[in-house]
């Protein structure tokens, strides 16, 4: 397993949503200053965490490889979905597509990023999944456009996963 602080791990869509403060943007990455500080519309009670749902026709393999591949700790099994810590406020609930409220399909339109705290954690992560025969899109790569250092690969039903880090300026 690699030694990563899991508690520096964030969770963010293919927008960089960014939860609870946890891998959030330096000041500036895209020209505006991101507060991921659990925010909701005024007057309405503050989100406590995130959880995305992914459908999968075959939930034992995808429940291997989010638990032992990427070493998330499972914190809710239901038998048709099974839920996995990324950090303190996010998880991804993997869910039985002939049991849940939507199907698997081929096209997956996600990509689940996980923030970590620098870019050498991003080089750790590409060498581990490597060493474990992970389906790995290219390697870890700088992207001036968007101030990050990332790499992306594909879990066992072809999501796309992406590791980042947010650069220094």
């Amino acid at each position: 397993m690699v030694d990563v602080d899991r508690r520096r791990i964030g969770i963010a869509l293919t927008l960089f949503v960014l939860g609870a403060g946890i891998g959030q943007s330096p000041a500036g990455a895209w020209g505006a200053t991101v507060d991921a500080g659990g925010q909701s519309a005024p007057g309405l009670p503050p989100f406590a965490g995130q959880v995305t749902f992914l459908y999968f026709d075959d939930l034992d393999k995808a429940a291997a490889f989010y638990g032992e591949t990427l070493g998330l700790k499972k914190t809710f099994d239901g038998g048709w979905v099974r839920i996995f810590t990324i950090s303190p406020s996010s998880s991804v609930a993997l869910v039985d597509a002939a049991k849940g409220a939507h199907r698997a399909s081929d096209d997956k339109p996600v990509t689940l990023a996980m923030v970590v705290g620098d870019a050498k954690e991003v080089d750790r992560w590409h060498d581990h999944l490597k060493s474990r025969g992970v389906s790995i899109h290219m390697p870890p790569f700088d992207a001036p456009s968007v101030n990050v250092r990332e790499f992306r690969f594909t879990d066992p039903e072809g999501y796309t996963l992406e590791i980042f880090a947010w650069l220094k300026k």
